[in-house]
């Protein structure tokens, strides 16, 4: 047994150096980085290394938070953002997506917040804090209301906030000293009409007083009265719905609730291997809902798994830790009844999808970093640049360089667009070894063999 182990440590030390060493690819690596051809890594931002969850972009400013502080920045040159302000945390988890307007900031937390406002609540596991955010070196700490929310989203410009565990907050005048109040249950409102809404994690405004739910079943509900008679802040009145069997974590209409496909991803946690049944990326079609001729999503159409898991090389992680799944996503600006998404997938990075005019998915593109667990993907403004918010790493700053596959009118073809770099069409490449990498591969291929072994029992002393 000695010579066993001592041969599987020489064919695993070997192997290592062939990982470790510089790859020749026609896919793109760093020291601790792999993407796709039509990707670009710019850098990455560590200041905000600490449970980097969420961000949200207003104009030329990125809001960040995460476990332990706010960060501000200017991204008016997207590839260099600048800070221009912070604040320090005492610690609230997890405010996944940052609800904001520019001026008033909401973290919303669940699990536990060792803030003083929360803790002197009734609730120290959790609460909702407003903060002053137009003076980005002068964040301040508004109003609290403790009541646990994982996450929460502003309406009506902020001067209403929904959490996930359906408080209604009235905000209205907090900038000017007024305490924000709980005004309702937009949960029990929605189930009053029929709408049982079950682990809902997020709700998101699509325009202005018209929100969608990440439930099972999501809905689009309103709060404008001239959308649905009685309909309040106070009293939202339901449009649509459509049904999921699994978990929804996130969901978008893109182009304010206009697009014919409404996107739904999923989540699974704490999975080592991907297999087979985890959280993954669906389609569903607003068709007959934007005819009114419905008031229900038909669908999925389609759904993606996550990526996998691999070689590292290969752009997907060996195993997983914070999870195989899908988390959230964002659509390019560009998306118009089909096109370009970027989804973070935990462990497996940012990976861009092509949504196709019959509903179907490819992915196209991928960024995974070793070490790190992407939470969610900001597109900038301008220059197709892409924020990544990793839980690990702070923030990874990468740009596609590929096409943004938006469909011609009636579905006809793609719309045409020079110099862009081809799409990898679900396929991930193995680097190709340079010439001394080759000889290497080669050399230690000989030595084993001469030793008596065969693929075969490399295979069997690796799994066992």
């Amino acid at each position: 047994m000695g010579y066993v182990r001592g041969s599987i440590a020489i064919a695993l030390a070997a192997a290592i150096a062939l990982l470790a060493a510089p790859l020749a690819s026609a896919d793109r690596s760093g020291p601790d980085w792999v993407s796709s051809d039509n990707v670009q890594y710019l850098g990455s931002i560590k200041q905000d290394v600490g449970l980097t969850t969420g961000a949200k972009v207003v104009g030329n400013r990125l809001f960040v938070t995460s476990g332990k502080n706010i960060t501000i920045y200017d991204i008016s040159k997207p590839e260099t953002p600048r800070t221009l302000g912070s604040m320090k945390l005492n610690v609230a988890w997890e405010n996944e997506e940052v609800p904001t307007n520019g001026k008033v900031l909401a973290v919303a937390s669940d699990f536990y917040s060792l803030q003083p406002s929360c803790l002197a609540g009734l609730s120290p596991t959790g609460c909702v804090q407003f903060f002053d955010v137009r003076d980005p070196s002068n964040i301040r700490e508004v109003g609290t209301v403790p009541i646990p929310n994982h996450t929460a989203e502003c309406v009506l410009d902020c001067q209403w906030f929904y959490g996930r565990a359906g408080t209604i907050i009235d905000a209205r005048g907090i900038l000017d000293g007024r305490a924000p109040t709980v005004a309702g249950d937009w949960i029990d409102e929605l189930r009053a009409q029929g709408i049982d809404s079950k682990s809902c994690h997020h709700i998101r405004e699509i325009r202005p007083g018209v929100l969608l739910t990440a439930c099972r079943p999501f809905a689009v509900i309103t709060v404008n009265p001239k959308d649905a008679p009685g309909a309040s802040p106070q009293h939202p009145k339901v449009l649509y719905h459509g049904d999921s069997d699994a978990f929804v974590h996130s969901a978008r209409w893109p182009r304010q609730g206009r697009d014919r496909f409404l996107l739904v991803g999923g989540e699974t946690n704490f999975t080592g291997r991907c297999d087979g049944a985890n959280g993954e990326f669906r389609t569903y079609s607003a068709d007959a809902v934007n005819r009114g001729r419905s008031r229900t999503f038909n669908g999925p159409l389609a759904h993606l798994q996550p990526a996998g898991n691999g070689t590292y090389v290969d752009g997907k992680p060996p195993i997983n830790h914070l999870g195989c799944s899908v988390h959230w996503f964002q659509e390019h600006a560009s998306f118009r009844n089909g096109g370009l998404v970027a989804l973070s997938e935990y462990e497996d990075g940012v990976r861009f999808l092509q949504v196709k005019p019959d509903g179907k998915i490819v992915e196209q593109g991928f960024f995974a970093a070793l070490g790190g667990s992407s939470s969610s993907p900001k597109w900038a403004p301008k220059g197709d640049v892409v924020y990544s918010l990793d839980y690990d790493r702070g923030i990874d700053i990468i740009r596609w360089k590929g096409s943004h596959y938006v469909p011609k009118a009636k579905g006809r073809g793609m719309r045409r667009e020079r110099g862009k770099v081809r799409g990898t069409r679900g396929r991930s490449k193995l680097p190709a070894l340079d010439a001394r990498q080759s000889a290497a591969h080669a050399s230690l291929a000989n030595t084993l063999r001469s030793q008596g072994w065969s693929p075969g029992i490399c295979r069997l002393a690796a799994t066992s």
